[in-house]
């Protein structure tokens, strides 16, 4: 087959198109930064669980605090974290092996609804093991807080889980938006 090019030149073959190999290097491109982007997110927003993820919140929290007290006051509110980090390192393989059970109950065919009520309600009590365990640490650490720490300590907590939403701080009278 045979074309004519701009200046009226008779061309055989095939026309070549120079416009197709920067577009495939623009979509390849494009494909990189979707999968970076989704990667980031899962990283970021702690793909191991929400669980998992609220315990590290409050415990650096309470690390963020502690690192001004006395010694001796200190070393006891370290003693109960180091005791909550301990329980709650097996808790997290749990919460992995019932979100594990969860998943394969879905994809199950037949579907159960049995297995899938069981699974999920597993992985509920596991979890609100966790935060108990949790709220237990909390409730002896703040008997030995002032009030000042106490804030200080709900001001760290709300910072990190704004952090980790990736949430920037929001003004009260922004537009558009209501108290917070």
């Amino acid at each position: 087959m045979s074309t004519r090019d701009q200046k009226g030149e008779v061309q055989n073959g095939p026309k070549k198109r120079r416009w197709l190999k920067p577009l495939l290097f623009i979509s390849l491109g494009l494909n990189l930064l979707f999968v970076g982007l989704v990667a980031g997110r899962l990283w970021k927003h702690g793909y191991g669980g929400d669980a998992a993820a609220h315990n590290q919140i409050v415990i650096g929290a309470v690390e963020k605090l502690i690192k001004d007290f006395p010694q001796a006051k200190r070393q006891r509110a370290s003693e109960l974290l180091e005791r909550q980090r301990i329980s709650a390192g097996p808790v997290r393989a749990q919460i992995s092996d019932a979100r594990k059970a969860v998943r394969a109950a879905a994809l199950a065919d037949p579907y159960n609804e049995d297995n899938m009520s069981g699974a999920l309600r597993r992985l509920r009590e596991i979890r609100s093991g966790m935060h108990q365990s949790l709220h237990m640490t909390m409730l002896e650490l703040m008997k030995d807080f002032s009030l000042e720490e106490r804030q200080e300590l709900v001001k760290n907590i709300r910072a990190g889980f704004k952090h980790r939403r990736g949430h920037k701080r929001r003004q009260k009278d922004a537009p558009g938006r209501g108290a917070r």
